[in-house]
């Protein structure tokens, strides 16, 4: 997937690529429980901040997987 090239909410070209390290917690779970780790990359706008991340399909597989029942867990 590519980056966009224009910001979506100030519409600047001042847009940069980043690689990130994230620990994702879900609702309703304390911060010993388990997470999960992705490794995105970060799209941001230098000039109002807005940052989106773009994770990989392995990422998003283990994210479906684990994010229903972290949600039934916080109800």
């Amino acid at each position: 997937m590519l980056a966009p090239t224009i910001c979506r909410s100030c519409a600047s070209m001042s847009i940069t690529e980043v690689h990130a390290e994230m620990n994702l917690h879900f609702p309703g779970r304390s911060l010993d429980q388990p997470s999960i780790f992705a490794f995105p990359k970060l799209v941001v706008c230098l000039d109002c901040g807005l940052t989106e991340s773009i994770m990989s399909e392995a990422e998003l597989h283990e994210l479906r997987e684990f994010a229903p029942r972290a949600v039934k867990m916080s109800l």
